[in-house]
């Protein structure tokens, strides 16, 4: 009979009466036992116990899925429950002092700076306190340096400003430069006097303040401030290492910074037990000497990680017990190194959409974006984020998990340590930076055209306005929007002066006949414009829901891309789309033929078969070659295989064990017991299956006589787990009574592991059998020591019940499946999560994981199961490796490998499906400006800064040549179609034809009057074109050396030139910011392709012709369709100049080179619906359709795959959308 519940008293608080109301469902709705209701939400009955113990308020999913077990409203509770969140922050007593109860006020700040008023909690920097005030006394000016997260501000504020304020009675004056500095000062004017300005955060000058000039008098009037004849005010800056460089532009600040700094480095051992035990005894509280031990070990001698301490400690503190601070407080709360990370999903877990949303544009806003310097934290004024609802309770949100600060007037986010230390955010800042930056530069303008009352002046024209034709407007705010839209009335305004004219009038005999077909004509344009402006508005939705859904969800977001691309091809969903595929992520390859949920899985021996068992009494073996299925004739509980790999053993609910020939699928036996069974484990010799059962027993079963034996391991209750080490000596159990047990077989003593708080699912042991993992309904994993039988470190992360464990090959890793849709991998050293595995629909129910150690497989309430690579991918891959500018790319014939060139004197070979470097060729000869394949793929011929070619042999990577004759630079090389000749374009201002027997020039190309910066050759042979900073191309007769004729575009010189396919166009680059397709036989320009806003570096044809390639100075590369002379895409990524680009010979990849010192692998367009699929490995789910697309009626985005979970299994399939329209929206 279960116990009755503790009663709750609703008057105690907020999460009391939430218990109470919770409670008081359950009984309207028949009082059902928690064993019920966790069958119906999917949560344990521990955690939906816990929901109503009145012990502290649930998560919100755990809330909404009681209410839904109980057939409340789940809206009605989300919003009970919010009002509780909203209760318990606003009964939090703020911070008083030390004279507050023990334990009430927190003797740590988490991420924010200790200030003048927690100096008593500033500990274990006393002796630099002494070495800054010391160097003030001997100079006016000092710099304090040190890397970010090293605790500059805390010095300053709560350490020196106090020290100072005991020994003077001066006036002191606190300022950050924001983005104006000179405001700043002339706001806190302290010249004159006797007195201490400390500026902290000196590096927004260069982060924040955009104006060069306002930027140098900051810095004059503080060194005038601090060299002032007879003052004796003195100057403290507080300086970010990574932005020691750009102080040295300045030279009145080198001269300043000689002899006066103060580098701040990591605490020692010694400062850092200070630090953590001397402000919890100031507060009345004791720290326990492991913990301690475990802050040193982790954080000596580490830079940049105390605000990680602080935060840690603060969450520590706020699951204290008692008046103690405890290890295992710590390890909750995720330890130095998962704390952050653990509260900022925490509060992002517990936002619906909606609010994630803000979460995600709030803290982009927050972000400065740095450049060549880490990204910083900007301080904005409230009226930026927007005073909306949303808006206010996300910032509430933030501030109480003490993640932002609100002052009076602005919002900052607390400390930069967020940007490090939450992968979320870094993800969502790598997604699309240039964007972020085109953001930054609209925010500053739209303020400075606010602030001079709306003039015109400061309004975008020109391609400043056009670039926003191309960008996403979802997280512009209202001051941001109205900009936009004045700046375009302004243009239409001029457009129109241009523009008009008198129409003709429409003659009167057929007036009426034209009125009435205008009439109707007029009805159905209007009803297609209705129709396209609700697909924008529901591409542009979809494509700012995908780019949400980045970090935590991949899987999702890259169908959100390609439904946003089916409804419309705007610049919005291209850019959600290339930013999904450019996301890394593990590839899962769906299972799909179970008929219900996936609840075993495993790998044989060798790697070579899957197999999976499910709900609908099915085992399918899953190999390279067809799939069999065997039969179990109940719902499968369990899968192993023999060590061998010969035998497979399942278990089913209706207490059978069957065994199968695993290579002939021959069913051998069935062992049959009394009740179901959960658990089955193969001893090592293969002789002995170890069972586990709903009915609490263990049974070891030998598999040749059938008989059974019971094993006394003491569960109270069923046995969900069992698992041999690799000797057979330990047989591990799990079972509901919450404890994982440790069986000898050859002692028959039995060791119990305590210390989850719910029912034990699962349990694995390391190849060495020294490790234990237990997954529990807690929500955890534990790591166990099975010779001494401690718990090493609890697994935290899950939100839900952790079903399944395993261990990696080589016992590095764990994998966890849990009823949160999720599976993680875990480094089983440091404890920290690796990676988490989204793509299920419902619960992961099972893992295993290859021999190998490759691939991982889970199986899923949603019916899959999914193999997974454990390495991460993109469809975007960055090849990083060069030390200098990246100047040149080539493919080889067989698209396998690509050459990049660079300044750092060194070519790459670089393996295009693995995405991994296969060579480095060093012809030690400086800046490599070119590189070309022959058309066999034999030979690479590179060009270089000393006038020189160098032929290498592709096979052994040797050089086998080297042609010269050239005097200066060769900036490009080409190979003629039939591989006889080598053309080459210089910095000398000549260009060459080398004959490729002989290696000699045959001829050399004279008639330029600058530099010939490219060289190609017609797709036949006989003409070879040239492009000079002169400003024309020249086209030569390959065989007589001799020139044809010259084309004078007059746009100034020109960088590129490339013939197309057919050899009728010719693709040009000039130094205007276009490129100019030439029609060859009309002489004359073909189309002009405008979008680019720098000058095009390189341009390119793809194999069949249809599209060009063009990288510019702009940092974006751009494809066209040739024959529209419109842009298809716009790529970004890289971070300077795209120098380069190629097509791959089958058109599928796009490579670039760029001054960022790295090259990119990018699928073409046509590629990417399929891509998308590929990497999301399944179809939205119903639910995921109704609420992300709404009312349309569900199709399969992915043709090849099946409905998603709840969707029609019969539903309708798209076409994949074409990416080549006849324009691009907006």
């Amino acid at each position: 009979m279960p116990r009755p519940e503790r009663p709750v008293d609703p008057g105690e608080g907020p999460a009391q009466r939430f218990a109470v109301a919770l409670r008081e469902l359950r009984q309207s709705a028949g009082n059902p036992t928690y064993r019920v209701l966790a069958k119906r939400a999917h949560y344990s009955a521990t955690a939906l116990a816990q929901a109503a113990a009145g012990d502290r308020l649930p998560t919100l999913a755990v809330a909404v899925a009681y209410a839904r077990a109980c057939d409340g409203d789940p809206d009605e509770w989300t919003a009970r429950w919010r009002s509780a969140v909203a209760e318990l922050d606003a009964a939090t007593p703020p911070t008083t002092g030390a004279s507050d109860p023990v334990g009430d006020r927190p003797p740590y700040l988490g991420l924010a700076a200790y200030g003048p008023d927690d100096a008593d909690l500033f500990c274990g920097r006393d002796r630099l306190v002494a070495d800054l005030t010391d160097r003030l006394a001997r100079h006016r000016f000092v710099a304090v340096v040190g890397p970010s997260g090293s605790g500059k501000s805390s010095l300053l504020r709560a350490g020196l400003l106090p020290a100072w304020r005991a020994n003077e009675e001066l006036r002191t004056v606190v300022i950050t430069p924001g983005a104006h500095p000179v405001r700043e000062l002339a706001d806190n004017p302290v010249a004159g006097t006797d007195g201490l300005l400390i500026v902290d955060q000196f590096e927004e000058v260069f982060s924040l303040c955009a104006d060069e000039s306002e930027r140098e008098t900051f810095i004059r009037a503080l060194l005038a401030v601090a060299g002032e004849a007879g003052g004796r005010t003195r100057v403290v800056i507080g300086l970010r290492a990574d932005f020691y460089a750009h102080c040295t532009r300045v030279p009145e600040l080198v001269a300043a910074l000689q002899d006066a700094q103060l580098l701040v480095g990591p605490m020692t051992p010694e400062e850092l037990s200070v630090a953590v035990t001397e402000p919890a005894a100031r507060t009345g509280l004791m720290v326990e000497k492991t913990l301690v031990a475990t802050i040193i070990a982790e954080a000596a001698s580490r830079p940049a990680v105390l605000p990680f301490v602080s935060h840690a400690l603060w969450e520590t503190w706020r699951r204290r017990r008692g008046a103690g601070l405890f290890l295992a407080g710590y390890e909750a709360a995720g330890g130095l190194d998962g704390a952050l990370a653990q509260s900022a999903d925490r509060v992002f877990g517990e936002l619906d959409e909606e609010h994630r949303l803000a979460v995600r544009r709030i803290l982009l806003r927050l972000t400065a974006l740095g450049d060549g310097t880490e990204d910083t934290r900007r301080r904005v004024a409230r009226a930026e984020l927007g005073d909306d609802a949303v808006t206010a309770y996300v910032l509430e949100r933030l501030a109480a998990a003490r993640l932002v600060t609100i002052g009076e007037e602005t919002v900052e986010i607390a400390h930069e340590a967020l940007i490090r230390g939450w992968p979320t955010l870094r993800d969502w800042l790598a997604a699309d930076r240039e964007s972020l930056r085109a953001h930054r530069r609209l925010t500053g303008a739209a303020t400075d055209w606010a602030t001079h009352g709306g003039d015109d002046a400061f309004l975008y024209r020109g391609s400043l306005l056009a670039g926003w034709a191309d960008r996403d407007t979802e997280a512009l705010n209202g001051t941001e929007r109205d900009f936009l839209a004045a700046s375009l009335a302004r243009q239409t305004r001029e457009h129109a002066r241009r523009r008009r004219r008198m129409r003709v009038t429409i003659g009167s005999l057929v007036a009426g006949l034209v009125t009435v077909s205008l009439l109707a004509v007029l009805a159905v344009v209007q009803t297609v414009a209705a129709n396209a402006q609700r697909d924008l508005a529901v591409a542009d939705s979809l494509a700012a829901r995908s780019r949400a859904a980045l970090a935590t969800q991949p899987d999702l977001a890259n169908l959100l891309a390609l439904a946003g691309l089916g409804h419309s091809v705007t610049a919005q969903t291209v850019a959600s789309a290339q930013a999904a595929l450019s996301v890394p992520m593990h590839v899962a390859r769906p299972l799909i033929g179970h008929s219900g949920a996936v609840t075993a899985a495993a790998y044989s021996p060798d790697g070579g078969t899957v197999a999976t068992g499910g709900d609908d009494g099915t085992i399918r073996l899953w190999t390279a070659g067809p799939t069999a299925a065997l039969t179990q004739g109940s719902a499968v509980t369990a899968i192993a295989f023999t060590r061998d790999g010969r035998l497979l053993a399942t278990g089913g609910v209706d207490g059978t064990v069957r065994l199968w020939d695993a290579t002939t699928h021959r069913p051998l036996g069935t062992l049959t017991a009394r009740a179901a069974v959960d658990t089955v484990a193969f001893h090592p010799d293969g002789t002995t299956i170890a069972t586990g059962h709903a009915d609490g027993a263990v049974r070891l079963w030998d598999t040749r006589t059938g008989l059974s034996r019971p094993v006394p391991v003491g569960h109270d209750g069923p046995v969900n787990a069992v698992t041999f080490d690799r000797t057979g000596l330990i047989l591990a159990t799990g079972g509901d009574d919450n404890t994982a047990r440790l069986w000898n077989t050859a002692t028959r003593h039995t060791t119990v592991l305590s210390g989850h708080t719910g029912e034990v699912f699962a349990v694995a042991l390391s190849p060495d059998g020294t490790t234990l993992v237990t997954g529990s309904a807690d929500g955890t994993a534990r790591i166990w020591d099975v010779t001494t039988h401690e718990s090493r470190a609890s697994l935290v992360g899950h939100t839900r019940v952790v079903r399944a464990v395993a261990f990696g090959a080589d016992g590095r890793t764990v994998v966890t499946g849990s009823w949160d849709g999720t599976a993680r991998i875990w480094d089983t050293i440091t404890h920290q999560p690796l990676a988490t595995l989204t793509g299920h629909t419902d619960e992961v129910l099972a893992v295993g994981t290859s021999p190998d150690g490759t691939t991982v497989v889970t199986g899923s309430r949603d019916g899959t199961a999914r193999t997974w690579d454990t390495r991460t991918s993109s469809s975007v891959a960055t090849l990083g490796g060069h030390t200098g500018y990246v100047d040149a790319v080539a493919f080889s014939p067989d698209g396998r490998t690509v050459a990049t060139g660079s300044r750092d004197g060194t070519v790459r070979l670089w393996d295009t499906a693995q995405q991994g470097q296969l060579a480095v060729l060093d012809a030690r000869a400086g800046f490599v400006f070119t590189v070309a394949f022959s058309p066999d793929g034999t030979t690479l011929a590179t060009g270089h800064k000393d006038g020189r070619i160098r032929l290498w042999d592709t096979g052994t990577r040797r050089r086998k040549a080297t042609l010269t004759g050239h005097t200066d630079g060769v900036a490009s090389v080409a190979f003629s179609p039939d591989g006889q000749l080598l053309a080459s374009a210089s910095t000398d201002g000549t260009a060459r034809l080398w004959d490729l027997a002989t290696r000699r020039a045959s001829a050399v190309l004279t008639g330029h009057t600058g530099w010939v910066d490219a060289v190609d050759f017609s797709p036949d042979g006989s003409t070879a074109s040239t492009a000079s900073t002169d400003g024309t191309v020249r086209l030569w007769d390959s065989d007589a050396g001799s020139s044809i004729v010259t084309l004078a575009p007059g746009t100034g010189h020109l960088n590129a030139v490339a013939f197309s396919p057919d050899g009728r166009t010719l693709a040009i680059a000039p130094a205007d910011g276009t490129a100019l397709l030439w029609d060859i036989a009309a002489r004359r320009v073909a189309s002009v392709l405008t979008g680019h806003t720098a000058e095009v570096n390189a341009v390119a044809f793809s194999p069949d012709g249809r599209t060009v390639a063009t990288s510019s100075r702009d940092g974006t590369t751009r494809l066209w369709d040739r024959d529209r002379g419109r842009t298809i895409v716009g790529l970004t990524g890289h971070v300077g100049w795209v120098t380069a680009v190629a097509f791959s010979p089958d058109g599928r990849t796009l490579a670039t080179t760029s001054w960022d010192h790295t090259a990119r692998l990018t699928p073409t367009p046509d590629t990417w619906p399929a891509e998308l699929c590929r990497r999301a490995g399944r179809n939205l789910t119903d639910d995921e359709w109704a609420y992300h697309v709404g009312s349309e009626p569900y199709r399969r985005l992915c043709p090849e795959l099946p409905s998603g979970q709840g969707a029609d299994p019969t539903a309708p399939a798209s076409t994949y959308p074409d990416l080549r329209p006849r324009s691009v929206s907006r």
